[in-house]
């Protein structure tokens, strides 16, 4: 079936391999429909995104990792490269943006059913643009107090100084110029060293306040919900993952009961007290069995993995740490008038339209007329 798209922008993340550019060229070779730009920066992309909101083009394609997917949707948003809002949009919930596989943990990619090879991605992708199969998705939205950023994922602690280290391993200087190198070995690399040395158990505290929401207990056999209003909590975790999208990347399954358009944004807090818990209990957390991590550690009178669906909530530390949206990390140092470091998220319910495969929009629209398929789309046509 050959491809065909409907008021299309595609953008490529500039420091995709040439290679797979080529690849990618090769297939939209005389498509219908779509416009491929190459992008030759960060800001050159940020730029091209403010470009489609004012444009006439209905559809977004991000060939990309989480990071370009996490520049895509702040640039939606009117959110500059710093961080700070430039100039905010109401286009952002009424076009449709979709992601291509382009990085090394493709969290949202996973996320959203998007398939692996290509040809079949962008088979997928032709099928959603021309029969708007698109989807209002959740958002948070998190400041510092200085900066508003917008995304699916977010994680204090571990994850956090992983990233952390994983950025120290992989920067390089090339001509006068700083670089990240993208590869999940210096993921792998840096969780080994952190995992095996002394600074696993170094934990910070957290003042934690959640608000309109409920702590949602899963267990092998029973499930049990508590709603409040408000609820302080102070806690020392392993880390803190908070997420309107299951995967993290890699098909880490890091918040297993997401909903992604439920108006609620799921917190998870992890309390592996030693190595030998978690590296027994590795492949169980990787693929979202928290309740069988659970009943394990239950029998020993230990704490479990605790689940908390809410609608806002702050993150308050006596000292400086780090936080990442979607894998990007940054730096909160700066106190607020109490002296805290503190973070505000709040849920933007389905603040977004995310273009989807079909397997994945007919999940959330079971009792709609089915929509008419490539073959009888193209032969109308």
């Amino acid at each position: 079936m050959a491809l065909r798209f409907i008021s299309t922008l595609l953008l490529v993340n500039p420091t995709r391999h040439p290679r797979a550019v080529r690849r990618l060229q090769k297939q939209l070779k005389d498509v219908e429909g779509i416009d491929l730009v190459l992008t030759d920066s960060r800001e050159d992309f940020l730029a091209q995104v403010q470009g489609f909101l004012a444009s006439s083009y209905r559809y977004l394609l991000v060939y990309g990792g989480d990071g370009t997917a996490h520049d895509a949707i702040n640039g939606l948003f009117g959110t500059d490269s710093t961080g700070r809002q430039s100039s905010g949009s109401t286009e952002a919930g009424k076009k449709g943006v979709g992601f291509l596989r382009g990085g090394t943990g493709n969290g949202i990619q996973d996320s959203y059913s998007v398939p692996y090879r290509l040809k079949q991605q962008l088979q997928a992708y032709s099928d959603s643009v021309c029969h708007d199969l698109t989807l209002a998705v959740d958002l948070l939205e998190v400041t510092d107090g200085e900066r508003l950023r917008y995304g699916q994922l977010l994680g204090v602690g571990v994850d956090a100084k992983i990233l952390k280290r994983r950025d120290e391993l992989a920067t390089v200087v090339r001509r006068g110029r700083t670089h990240v190198r993208s590869g999940f070995r210096y993921y792998l690399s840096s969780s080994f060293r952190f995992f095996l040395g002394s600074r696993f158990f170094d934990r910070q505290e957290f003042q934690l306040t959640f608000r309109n929401g409920r702590y949602a207990f899963r267990g092998p056999r029973v499930n049990a919900q508590f709603p409040f209003t408000t609820l302080d909590l102070v806690r020392a975790p392993l880390m803190v993952e908070i997420g309107t999208r299951p995967y993290y990347g890699k098909l880490f399954r890091v918040c297993p009961d997401v909903v992604c358009n439920d108006g609620y944004c799921d917190v998870y807090v992890f309390d592996f007290k030693n190595r030998r818990d978690l590296v027994g209990n590795i492949l169980y957390l990787w693929n979202g069995r928290h309740s069988r991590i659970n009943r394990l550690r239950a029998r020993s009178n230990r704490p479990v993995i605790e689940r908390y669906q809410v609608d806002n909530l702050d993150i308050a530390a006596r000292n400086a740490f780090h936080y990442h949206i979607d894998g990007e990390l940054i730096d909160l140092n700066t106190p607020d008038a109490d002296g805290l470091f503190r973070l505000k998220v709040r849920m933007l319910a389905q603040g977004i339209r995310f273009i989807v495969p079909r397997e994945f929009y007919n999940i959330y629209h079971p009792f709609d007329p089915p929509v008419e398929t490539d073959h009888e789309f193209f032969t109308r046509n």
